[in-house]
């Protein structure tokens, strides 16, 4: 019999702390989650062939976007700053990306796990402030991170 595989939607999923149960928060989107493998050209001696070489890894920002509804990302932000000044340890984080391929409920079980290793918030934000719109207030975090794994 056929079984179908259909694609992962992008817009059910969720975002928690590593070894919490409870979610961060409801984010209306997320982008940077990108690994490339960075390389560098050599020429073979000898040879018209040119060949690419690894030499790292390297990992873009996600950016988390949300309507202000809580307070726990702000200070988390504002721990990070804290930190920078008082000279005290960095409050790194895992951050846990569960993406569903069903409506996200108590009872349902994540497709895919993505985990952002060791990450730090970089930068803070609000949506512009107009008291002729009646558009929702964005709180935007970009979030800096060591590494990323994905577990199906």
């Amino acid at each position: 019999m056929y079984e179908r595989n259909d694609p992962l939607t992008s817009f059910r999923f969720r975002v928690r702390f590593l070894g919490e149960n409870k979610d961060v928060a409801g984010f209306s989107s997320i982008t940077g989650l990108e690994v490339k493998v960075e390389t560098e050209t050599y020429q073979e001696g000898g040879s018209d062939q040119v060949i690419s070489l690894p030499k790292g890894v390297s990992y873009t920002n996600a950016v988390f976007k949300r309507g202000v509804s809580g307070k726990e990302l702000y200070d988390w932000y504002k721990k990070t700053v804290s930190s920078i000044y008082n000279k005290e340890n960095l409050p790194y984080r895992d951050i846990v990306i569960l993406i569903y391929d069903t409506v996200p409920s108590e009872d349902a079980q994540p497709k895919w796990q993505i985990i952002l290793e060791s990450s730090i918030p970089v930068k803070w934000s609000l949506s512009e402030l107009n008291a002729g719109s009646n558009a929702v207030l964005i709180e935007t975090l970009e979030i800096a991170f060591r590494g990323l794994r994905r577990y199906e």
